[in-house]
């Protein structure tokens, strides 16, 4: 898919560039993508040519919680219910990796 953004010339220069533009928009576009479940995170990854550490770092600049986040508080809650259930003190969640 092309996109066409009908924008005045003047906006860029050599320290705003229209192609560094691009850039910043075709990652906001596919991180987008991520967050309402178009595309899966390694797709993401692919498509941005980045690092899973990198990807994760850019998806939490955009409020996008990665996958193990929301593993880790899942799993968080459960221990908590388990716990809450069993009648013990409640255990404070693994920190995720990443």
């Amino acid at each position: 898919m092309n996109l066409k953004l009908d924008l005045p010339d003047d906006l860029f220069d050599a320290q705003f560039t229209e192609s560094d533009f691009a850039a910043r928009v075709r990652e906001l576009a596919i991180l987008e993508l991520v967050r309402v479940k178009r595309i899966h995170e390694h797709e993401a990854k692919e498509m941005l040519a980045l690092e899973r550490y990198e990807l994760v770092e850019r998806m939490k600049a955009a409020g996008i919680a990665p996958t193990e986040d929301v593993f880790a508080e899942i799993k968080g809650e459960l221990t908590k219910a388990i716990d809450a259930r069993r009648g013990r003190p409640r255990r404070e969640p693994e920190k995720p990796r990443g």
